[in-house]
């Protein structure tokens, strides 16, 4: 078979392994049959977080450290209507707690589920201290419409989630830009849109172009393959604010090479730049990412990035 590229073909809906409330539930698949208690898809629409699950942690993953989690009553929870009109995004604001509750992490989660998948992300962060706002894309989670978003429409929801975080952070000008994964997407959009005070990539998402060569062994020119909203190693480049970039060398997705390209491309100052390549880690929660690995030295990491290069986000 010949596939022929137009310029009317394009992998960017192709991203989206999105799950919507509303195919999840305790009766489901996605939650009696899932690999692991990690990747289980439990919530349905009406049910509430579950905040305090007690999770199979990883041997070393701890090292004594007690993760708190957030009081239910404390969360703000709200559902934004989209700009257009078109759909309502799901989100959490958690409050912080001692020296840190005045920065608040801006958390793009990964392509997988939703925010259920990332309480334990969320945990880490409020563990820290760290007031979190973290968002459901269009059709993960609870997020409406259950379809996901066309490319524009997430630029554009990424961008009014942004404005959202500066009227229910504590303090507006200590907002970091966080992300896991496909996170990195709207991430970067909002850096150059709004940087905040720094931004933390985990893992991130590259490019449509290296991805598909990675993957799939298609080597074309970005143009062939995506409409460039998602070609985070070029669009970084207006990007100017702290940056901390870090990927394991046992990532799945995405590769060292291809992460590390990202970071260089940055318009980030030197100064303000740091890329930690951690050995043997792999990409996501179950299989042991970053912060699996070791949410102490996660921590650690990222109070000293916040501390040296990001320094503007300290109070």
């Amino acid at each position: 078979m010949i596939l022929l590229l137009t310029a009317c073909f394009t992998l960017d809906p192709l991203v989206h392994n999105n799950k919507h409330c509303s195919t999840t539930g305790l009766d489901e698949p996605s939650c009696v049959d899932a690999n692991n208690e990690w990747d289980a898809a439990c919530l349905a629409c009406e049910d509430d977080y579950v905040w305090n699950k007690d999770y199979p942690y990883f041997e070393g993953q701890l090292e004594g450290l007690e993760v708190l989690a957030p009081d239910p009553d404390a969360l703000t929870i709200e559902g934004l209507e989209t700009e257009d009109g078109e759909g309502v995004l799901e989100t959490v604001f958690v409050p912080g707690h001692g020296d840190n509750a005045d920065i608040t992490i801006l958390m793009n989660h990964g392509n997988y589920v939703g925010i259920e998948h990332y309480i334990p992300h969320v945990r880490y962060f409020h563990t820290g201290g760290y007031s979190v706002l973290i968002w459901d894309y269009r059709g993960y989670g609870k997020s409406e419409p259950s379809s996901a978003p066309t490319g524009s429409q997430w630029m554009s929801d990424a961008r009014q989630v942004r404005d959202y975080a500066d009227t229910i952070a504590p303090d507006p000008d200590r907002i970091v830009l966080f992300a896991v994964s496909l996170g990195g997407i709207p991430a970067v959009e909002m850096g150059v849109y709004d940087p905040g005070c720094a931004m933390i990539l985990q893992a991130p998402f590259t490019s449509i172009e290296s991805v598909s060569a990675e993957n799939n062994g298609v080597a074309l020119p970005g143009q062939f393959l995506t409409e460039g909203h998602f070609e985070n190693h070029l669009k970084i480049q207006d990007y100017d604010a702290p940056l901390f970039v870090m990927i394991g060398t046992e990532d799945v997705k995405f590769s060292v090479e291809s992460v590390t390209e990202l970071h260089d491309n940055a318009g980030t100052p030197d100064a303000q730049k740091k890329l930690w390549v951690v050995e043997g880690v792999g990409h996501g929660i179950s299989d042991v990412g970053i912060a699996e690995w070791s949410t102490n030295r996660w921590l650690e990491e990222i109070d000293s990035f916040l501390d040296n290069e990001g320094s503007a986000c300290r109070p």
